[in-house]
């Protein structure tokens, strides 16, 4: 077992995080435990605990590297702005919604571990974790201004109904739910839902 000594509380944490994302993302967030992390960095519980607040922190902390990920993954796919400005707003958004999607696949259990997670509602939401989610609706907001104008608050609050669909749709698909609903294809159900959203905002 290392000593507390051999690492400093900046690495203990990264080793825990590394650890602790590789744990979900091999078994899922019921196979994620402190205990396992702490066995897996070489450390105690104990010391795991005087670097991170609680059970939550460490989620929490895992799941925003999943985050920064995803965004890191839209940028490679999507980032290309001299790409972009000779697509449709349509062909924009569908590629925006096909890459989530395949994040999604790719990364299934560490995506999912994003929405399995609960804080207890006495718990805020720390800042340092909603500028992560900021920075990834920024990221969408920034392709939907073509469709909503310059409004920075209409842009916002479409991004997150869009997002919410799409995610719904992702959902269904991850869990072989798409059957129930009668559709073949998520292609088919996230290019309806987007043609027919940006087809209303543009009637306004």
């Amino acid at each position: 077992m290392a000593r507390r000594s051999d690492h400093t509380r900046e690495e203990i944490k990264a080793m825990a995080i590394a650890v602790g994302r590789n744990l979900i993302q091999e078994n899922g967030l019921p196979g994620f435990s402190a205990r396992k992390v702490a066995l897996g960095i070489g450390y105690t519980v104990g010391t795991l605990y005087n670097v991170f607040e609680n059970h939550d922190d460490i989620v929490l902390h895992i799941n925003a590297v999943t985050l920064e990920d995803l965004l890191a993954y839209m940028e490679k796919r999507l980032g290309d702005d001299d790409q972009e400005s000779h697509a449709s707003d349509l062909d924009v958004l569908k590629g925006l919604a096909a890459c989530y999607i395949d994040y999604a696949r790719e990364n299934y259990n560490c995506w999912s571990a994003l929405f399995e997670h609960n804080l207890s509602p006495e718990a805020p939401l720390p800042v340092w974790y909603g500028e992560r989610i900021d920075a990834l609706f920024g990221f969408i907001e920034a392709r939907l201004k073509p469709v909503v104008g310059k409004d920075e608050a209409e842009a916002r609050q479409t991004a997150r109904v869009l997002w919410a669909s799409i995610h719904g749709i992702c959902a269904l698909t991850l869990t072989n739910k798409l059957t129930l609903v009668g559709v073949e294809t998520v292609e088919g159900l996230t290019d309806s839902l987007i043609e027919n959203y940006v087809a209303g905002l543009k009637s306004r």
